[in-house]
């Protein structure tokens, strides 16, 4: 190890915090000390326009299956070089067999999000251990991009090894067999050629050609033979693996099996390592099966990869592999995004189990409105129906839909959801391979209504959009499309137009304007315009630069709207409401009838037949409050939507985007925006006994720092309302009067859930115990799986 390096021996880092796995959780003795010293990188990308950087490293260590959060930390930040030395020692508890660590390098900027400069994935199971009299080496590894678009280039430096415990120094465990974590040192591997081991003990001998070492669910190392197709438990070496072939044929042969890539090969990972990868890296899919990985006793062997005999089959599109999982089922591998499916990509339909043949949705019918499936990370089919929150085995398209009873614990997963969107949307048959539009920027929202509504084939709008602007020359390879969808929704959705307006709540959620006609007469097939533009945006995978209030998405899937959705639009009328729900309104003397005044023009609205002659009492008070917000959100605009849900049910099927909730839809139309959670943390105010250093807030940031930007997205969404952050930031963000600062309040007992305000921009959070049961009751309370301010 360097010199420079600074160890502690007692298994403790430089800060005295020992991060990671909680060892108060059930621990099954698996569990150890992994000292992890972030060294220096070396000829990091340049992000910044005087050619520096100021680097620092975030470390997450996460789940293997699932890729969840389970601790972060960051180093120092080193200030404008692209070759840091940072030093810092971290201790990690971890279980070597379920977690990965994940060294990600940023930039750090204080005008915009920080930049990424590249990632090094590490798992644990293969690590060197710390022995008396021992050195251990640094390890260099090469940053790694996220996406082929990432800009990336250089190494992080990084020494790691398990601190070597003694059995005073370990914790109790559950099993006295030779294989605990805790004193488990290196083994000669010729005393026990027959058996497995918990570690590798080969050495560092190179494999032969053909060759790779992996470990299974237990820890065990097992070498499989590519080329033979065959796995073992005993080290191949070069004399003992093949010696009818030379290496070179091996090597040859092993390429053509597993489809190297020009990309991949630079990189020095086969397809077969970008899949073993993948599996890691995305296993938050439910659906993504698990690479072949062999569990299975001694010397089974791996299944073979699935060609397609003869030619006869249609060919898999670029850069997708395909292979077949240990229980014999075939998944497919597509190495541009690094992922692993079920469903096939030459037609969309979900590998058959073995030895079954998959109903397919034309022998059934599709599913009902609502539902979903998906496959267990088994391989199993399960179905979800969104309008319960409940998951079966049995296809609900048949007799007894609770035959089986429940599946799995539900799951709100966007992502999957998603997929099957994607995957069940129609794609154009008999149309022109492109619809050019040709339009001036000048006169954008003109062009463009009189091209699309002049479309009466509408599949002919899901075929590739070739945009070009009038008087600039150029090709449009997406970039323009993506352009025309940007600033044709500041047009549509601009109140000058008299078809949509601002909320009463901010300045940036917009709603249907129940006024539009007499705006514009023809505001009914300019809603249906607006309708098949979003319709499209969704299937081409645009975004609409506009928010809208959560009833116009709860609308859009024909859900109900309460007393709830009323408080983030309009604080005034929801407190009034709220005061008539609380209290004997006779004393307001009210009608079943309202005053309305569109544009100046006042009329009265009966709520009901007669409204006019029918009292408000505490009998028929929450009548009243329901047609209130029926005539408030629906009954002034059933027109208006109505002809937006046309136009866009004539691109996307309304029943397919019922596995959405409301806040899921406003994902789908409007994106998840990049949340700088410095710029978040700087502009919030706290009240009660809460401050920037009380260690619940502390707690508090180091959950959203372990989010991902969709959960962080969703917290945004459950304390304001929207996921929308102003164009300047949170110092902008708005309440119900104005300027509002996100606020975090004390408030309830840990057995309280936190619940939110989001008139005020307010979340009342209460004082937990530790940093898990906060990030969990607040994960519980954002998916609304529990109250807003619900008990144990």
């Amino acid at each position: 190890m360097a010199e420079s390096t600074t160890t502690s021996p007692s298994g403790t880092s430089e800060d005295g915090q020992i991060h990671g796995y909680n060892n108060s959780d059930n621990d099954s003795g698996d569990s150890c000390h992994l000292r992890i010293v972030v060294l220096s990188g070396q000829s990091l990308a340049k992000k910044d326009i005087f050619g520096a950087s100021d680097p620092y490293v975030r470390i997450d260590l996460n789940t293997i299956n699932g890729d969840i959060n389970i601790d972060s930390v960051l180093t120092k930040t080193k200030k404008k070089t692209l070759n840091p030395s940072w030093n810092e020692e971290f201790i990690f508890r971890v279980k070597p067999s379920e977690h990965k660590l994940v060294f990600q390098v940023f930039d750090e900027n204080r005008l915009t999000r920080d930049d990424f400069l590249g990632m090094v994935e590490l798992t644990l199971v293969n690590l060197p251990t710390e022995q008396e009299g021992r050195t251990i080496g640094d390890q260099g590894y090469t940053l790694r991009p996220r996406s082929a678009k990432s800009r990336i280039k250089g190494n992080l430096k990084i020494y790691h090894a398990f601190i070597r415990e003694t059995r005073e120094q370990s914790e109790p465990s559950s099993s006295n067999s030779d294989g605990e974590w805790e004193h488990v040192e290196a083994t000669n591997a010729s005393e026990t050629s027959a058996q497995p081991h918990p570690f590798p003990t080969g050495g560092n001998d190179a494999l032969p050609a053909g060759w790779e070492e992996r470990q299974d669910a237990n820890g065990r190392t097992y070498y499989v033979n590519h080329t033979a197709r065959t796995t073992q438990w005993d080290r191949p070496t070069v004399l003992n693996s093949n010696n009818s072939q030379s290496a070179d044929q091996l090597a040859s042969d092993f390429q053509r099996r597993f489809h190297i890539s020009v990309d991949e090969t630079e990189t020095g990972r086969s397809a077969n390592e970008d899949t073993d990868h993948t599996d890691s890296h995305n296993s938050s899919e439910i659906s993504a099966p698990p690479t072949r990985r062999n569990s299975e006793e001694d010397n089974a062997a791996v299944p073979p990869q699935d060609q397609n005999a003869g030619g006869e089959e249609e060919a898999l599109p670029p850069r997708w592999s395909m292979q077949v999982a240990p229980n014999g089922r075939t998944f497919f591998i597509d190495h541009a995004s690094r992922r692993t499916t079920w469903i096939d990509p030459r037609n969309g339909r979900a590998s058959p189990m073995p030895n079954q043949t998959r109903r397919v949705e034309d022998d059934l019918g599709p599913l009902p409105e609502g539902w979903e499936e998906r496959v267990h990370t088994d391989g199993r089919v399960f179905y979800i129906d969104h309008n319960t929150r409940t998951t079966q085995w049995e296809d609900p398209r048949l007799s007894n839909p609770n035959i089986a009873g429940q599946a799995v614990p539900y799951s709100r997963d966007y992502k999957q959801k998603y997929e099957y969107f994607k995957s069940h949307i129609r794609k154009p048959t008999n149309v022109p391979n492109k619809l050019e539009i040709r339009i001036r920027r000048t006169s954008i929202l003109e062009d463009s209504y009189r091209i699309i509504s002049s479309v009466t084939k509408t599949d002919l709008l899901k075929t590739k959009l070739w945009v070009e602007f009038e008087g600039e020359t150029g090709l449009d390879y997406g970039g323009l499309a993506r352009e025309w969808f940007y600033l044709l929704s500041k047009e549509m959705f601009n109140p000058y137009y008299g078809l949509f307006e601002y909320s009463a709540m901010d300045n940036y959620t917009l709603q249907i304007n129940n006024g539009s006609g007499l705006c514009n007469e023809e505001h009914l097939s300019y809603f249906k315009f607006i309708g098949r533009i979003a319709g499209m945006a969704v299937y081409h995978g645009k975004l609409l630069d506009a928010f809208f209030i959560r009833p116009f998405y709860k609308m859009m899937l024909q859900k109900p709207i309460d007393l709830k959705d009323m408080e983030s639009v309009d604080t005034e009328y929801y407190n009034s409401l709220m005061w008539i729900k609380e209290n004997d309104p006779r004393i307001l003397e009210l009608t079943f009838c309202l005053d309305d005044d569109v544009l100046g023009q006042k009329s009265q609205h009966d709520l009901k037949p007669g409204g006019a002659n029918i009292d408000v009492t505490n009998e028929n008070k929450d009548e009243y409050i329901k047609l209130v917000i029926e005539w408030r959100f629906v009954a002034r605009v059933k027109e208006q939507m109505s002809s937006f849900l046309d136009g866009f049910g004539s691109i996307i099927p309304l029943n397919l985007i019922k596995i959405f909730d409301e806040h899921e839809l406003e994902l789908l139309m409007c994106g998840i925006q990049n949340i700088d959670v410095k710029d978040w943390r700087e502009n919030t105010l706290y009240k009660g006994d809460y401050h920037m250093n009380h260690i619940i807030i502390q707690w508090f940031w180091r959950a959203v720092l372990s989010f991902s930007n969709e959960m962080r997205s969703r917290l945004l969404q459950f304390v304001t309302g929207t996921s929308r952050v102003p164009m300047n930031g949170f110092k902008e963000l708005y309440g119900s009067n104005g300027p509002q600062m996100f606020t975090i309040e004390k408030w309830g007992t840990p057995n309280n859930f936190p619940r939110a305000h989001t008139c005020f921009n307010r979340l009342d959070l209460p004082p937990y115990e530790g940093y898990l049961q906060l990030k969990d009751k607040l994960i519980k309370a954002i998916e609304g799986s529990q109250g807003f301010a619900g008990v144990d």
